[in-house]
């Protein structure tokens, strides 16, 4: 299962891809929260050099999360640059684009690398506090009858 917590700035993933991605691609991940099964997408950046390690390990930036603390199923897809610009997957928005359709290249969402659980600590959760030295002693007087 992946943590992450959106209080961090930046933070990496590693999970176990069905299949190695091509070099210099980055990831779009699609969320849905078990809970209320809302749902949304973020992007990464791969690090890791799928030649070397059957691994993949990505960047995330921590404002790139969901607000709403709990699990979530995480789809793990390849980004690709280049190729034909396809429509309802490519990242360029129709009123942005500055070319013909036909003539353009784009982003293009590729095979599925994985599906994978994730737990994400959110902003709507207070943070606990964690006592970690030995000095933090407390003091309570309890009354009987």
């Amino acid at each position: 299962m992946l943590q992450l917590s959106k209080a961090l700035i930046s933070q990496s993933i590693a999970f176990y891809p069905n299949q190695l991605p091509s070099s210099g691609s980055r990831l779009y991940v699609e969320y849905s929260q078990s809970y209320d099964q809302s749902s949304g997408s973020l992007q990464g950046t791969i690090i890791s050099n799928p030649a070397n390690t059957p691994w993949l390990v990505a960047n995330i930036a921590g404002n790139s999360l969901p607000d709403a603390s709990g699990q979530y199923i995480f789809y793990s897809y390849e980004l690709v640059p280049g190729g034909a610009a396809v429509w309802n997957t490519d990242f360029d928005q129709w009123e942005v684009a500055a070319t013909i359709w036909d003539d353009a290249t784009g982003t293009n969402i590729s095979d599925l690398l994985s599906v994978d659980r994730a737990y994400i600590s959110g902003s709507d959760v207070e943070p606990i506090t964690q006592y970690v030295s030995p000095n933090e002693d407390a003091r309570y007087i309890t009354y009987i009858g």
